[in-house]
């Protein structure tokens, strides 16, 4: 296969592709690096302080790629989200590999930089260059954009003789059923809560705001189901023992084929004893497909993740998130829990049609449904999307935006005040991350969830659980300005679940949580009001 296309279209200055590198050679030293990720809902920073794991989950996107090298390249893994990039790991590489996403891009801009100080050669690639390659063609040599799954052994011969392009442009998406096992190998497991292991990418819906669509596109391709379980078989092997995220842009985007892939991972967790717990992602539309719960429930799916946005019918015809108006969102969440899923959602603030009302419209909902784990923020438009497109159009765009994440100010100019916006988020959070209300929350959440024979908990050692049960009571039980709404939970849900194993450990982990939700509320109410004042002060 020869070398891709440079894309020209996409940037506003194309680059010179007439730069040339010496070629690598054969036995490449390749250094994989994941950048730092910002402080989030998602980050669970306090609560990983109470167990010994130091991260959520592994760079997937990088070990896939590392299983596509050459076998004759050595392949080194640095993941800065728990370890420190040295010199020394830099000097040692002849090329360093650097994936990462949106939310990462100044810390894969320093990466790069120091890279470039030290004279070694540099490719990135993810979602933020798939997204933004314009922003890394000055800092990176070499930049690919798509999925180079199909394509990547073509790159990896360029950079071995000498003949590789500045940057990749690749349009076509790769067949899933083609995609090689991950260098699960490669990372340190103790150091993770939960191991990603992929299904599918791409989502048949049309949601404004999001660029899955976008990048993955918008019709879903999977793995086949004996993929999966050659990942799982490897994981197993490795001695992994602790959940496992079914990586989805939609679990249910092609409802067949999870159908098929849940039926059959039943059946393996039966021949295996069930060593692992499962979660993932879908849309909310799962309540209409009982079946499939019954089966996800039986493969030993514990929670998932529903987008749910907004309780404002204005909001979701706005955004284009039809599949969230078909049915009453309570409902869909009450029948998915009552059926054996936990449920934890995301919710936005921001749309256009949001009043100055959203915020207690959210707290209602929130409360109304038992959702734990809200994890509520501002709207953004990140690049490629419908939205990004939209408002770039009606001169709204804040082209210097420096936010990361749904928990910095908006990239765009809101129709809402940007003060009423940002104190409106704050007082939101603190509302539902209030250790009382929270702890209160999460009780009923565990009510309305009913475990089904089928579903266990993680086997992992008694050793584990009494370390994080005694660090938990120090610090969440002694030291913590909550301590006493810890000592209600816990009791009660002794009281309420103690024979029932599966509840006991869930409502532990959000036992656990707490710590987390609790603390970055406060941070992110802070955050919001220095983002007020830097607003009022005159540029």
């Amino acid at each position: 296969m020869q070398s891709l296309p440079v894309l020209q279209d996409r940037l506003a200055t194309p680059p010179e592709d007439t730069q040339t590198f010496p070629p690598l050679g054969p036995a490449v030293r390749a250094l994989m690096v994941w950048p730092r990720l910002p402080p989030s809902f998602w980050g669970f920073g306090a609560m990983l302080k109470l167990i010994p794991e130091k991260s959520v989950m592994p760079p997937l996107g990088l070990i896939t790629i590392a299983a596509l090298c050459p076998r004759a390249w050595e392949i080194r893994l640095v993941d800065c989200t728990f370890e420190e990039l040295s010199d020394d790991d830099l000097l040692w590489a002849d090329l360093v590999m650097i994936g990462g996403m949106h939310a990462q891009r100044f810390e894969t801009h320093a990466i790069l930089e120091r890279a470039r100080s030290l004279k070694r050669r540099t490719i990135v690639g993810g979602p933020y260059a798939s997204s933004q390659p314009g922003a890394l063609l000055p800092l990176a040599d070499h930049v690919v954009v798509g999925e180079p799954d199909e394509v990547f052994a073509s790159i990896a011969r360029d950079l071995e003789e000498g003949t590789a392009r500045r940057l990749y442009d690749i349009k076509e998406k790769p067949d899933l059923t083609n995609s090689p096992q991950p260098r699960f190998d490669l990372l340190e497991l103790g150091r993770y809560t939960s191991m990603p292991v992929q299904f599918s990418r791409g989502c048949p819906f049309q949601c404004e705001f999001c660029d899955i669509i976008t990048i993955y596109g918008r019709k879903p391709r999977t793995k086949a189901p004996d993929q999966v379980m050659q990942e799982l078989d490897t994981l197993k092997a490795l001695g992994w023992r602790k959940q496992v995220f079914l990586v989805d842009d939609n679990f249910i985007g092609n409802r067949r084929r999870a159908l098929e892939l849940a039926v059959a991972l039943g059946t393996w967790q039966a021949r295996n004893r069930r060593p692992f717990t499962f979660y993932t992602e879908t849309s909310i539309d799962l309540a209409q497909e009982p079946e499939l719960i019954e089966a996800m429930v039986n493969a030993n799916f514990m929670h998932v993740f529903i987008g749910i946005e907004s309780p404002s019918a204005e909001a979701l015809n706005e955004t284009k998130k039809y599949q969230n108006l078909r049915a009453d969102p309570i409902e869909c969440i009450r029948f998915i829990a009552h059926r054996g899923l936990w449920v934890t959602g995301g919710f936005i603030v921001g749309f256009d049609s949001d009043g100055a009302d959203i915020f207690d419209r959210q707290i209602e909902f929130i409360e109304r449904s038992a959702i734990a784990w809200a994890m509520a923020g501002v709207l953004q438009a990140p690049p490629t999307t419908a939205l990004f497109d939209r408002l770039r159009a009606e001169g709204r765009l804040i082209e210097t935006s420096r936010a990361t994440s749904n928990f910095s100010p908006p990239n765009f100019k809101t129709r809402l005040p940007a003060d009423t916006l940002l104190r409106g988020l704050a007082r939101m959070l603190l509302t539902i991350y209030e250790p009382e209300t929270f702890y209160e929350r999460a009780l009923r959440s565990l009510d309305y969830w009913r475990p089904k024979p089928a579903q266990h908990k993680p086997p992992v050692s008694l050793r584990y659980q009494a370390g994080i049960v005694l660090t938990s009571m120090w610090v969440q039980g002694v030291r913590s300005s909550y301590r006493s709404q810890y000592w209600r939970f816990l009791f009660r849900l002794l009281t309420r679940s103690g024979n029932d194993p599966r509840k006991c450990w869930l409502g532990f982990i959000i036992l656990l949580s707490g710590h987390h939700f609790i603390d970055y509320a406060a941070d992110v109410a802070r955050e919001m009001e220095r983002a007020v004042v830097e607003l009022s002060v005159p540029a």
